[in-house]
Parts: structure tokens; C-alpha cells; sequence
């Protein structure tokens, strides 16, 4: 298989196929909320480029440095048409 197959978008998109909606900073070491900010860019460009319907997220102001983080991130609508193609060719392309 190709790292194309693993990438962290084609990973994100199987979750949000098997019903993973929720997305959310358990953990604040800075090594995990590093992990979450990435996850947060993917499914923001995942939105951009139509593959999944919308994202919702939820925002809180850092006490510490006043500045507004995301806290959560919630898929809305799943996968679109375009999300479901994509990820058919590359599951077809890895057999």
C-alpha cells in the first residue's frame, strides 16, 4: 500500500464514514493539542474541498493568553458524494 492510503485525510474520512462525528482536545499536553490542531486544519480543508457536508465547531477564550481556541469540532452530514467517491477509489486502488 502506498502512504497515500494511509494518509491522515483518507484516515479522517474512514472515521467520519464509521460514524466518528466528534472531534475534541481530551488531553491538553502541548504534544496533543498539537495532534488536535492538525486533525482541526485537515477537517477544515476536508470541508473546503467538499468532501464532507459541514463542520461545527465550538470556540473558548484561553484564560492564560486570551486568545479564542477550538475546543470541539462536529462533522455535520458526513461524507458527501465526492467524500464517499474518494474514498471507493482509493479502498478499490488498495485490494
Amino acid at each position: 500500500m502506498s502512504n497515500e492510503q494511509h494518509s491522515p485525510v483518507l484516515d479522517l474520512l474512514r472515521q467520519i464514514d464509521a460514524g466518528v462525528t466528534i472531534y475534541e482536545a481530551f488531553n491538553h499536553t502541548p504534544e496533543k493539542l498539537r495532534d488536535f490542531e492538525d486533525t482541526v486544519a485537515r477537517l477544515q480543508e476536508i470541508e473546503r474541498l467538499g468532501l464532507i457536508r459541514k463542520l461545527f465547531t465550538q470556540t473558548r477564550t484561553s484564560s492564560a493568553s486570551g486568545v479564542e481556541e477550538i475546543k470541539l469540532v462536529m462533522v455535520v452530514g458526513g461524507l458527501t458524494e465526492a467524500g464517499r467517491q474518494m474514498l471507493a477509489r482509493h479502498s478499490a486502488a488498495s485490494m
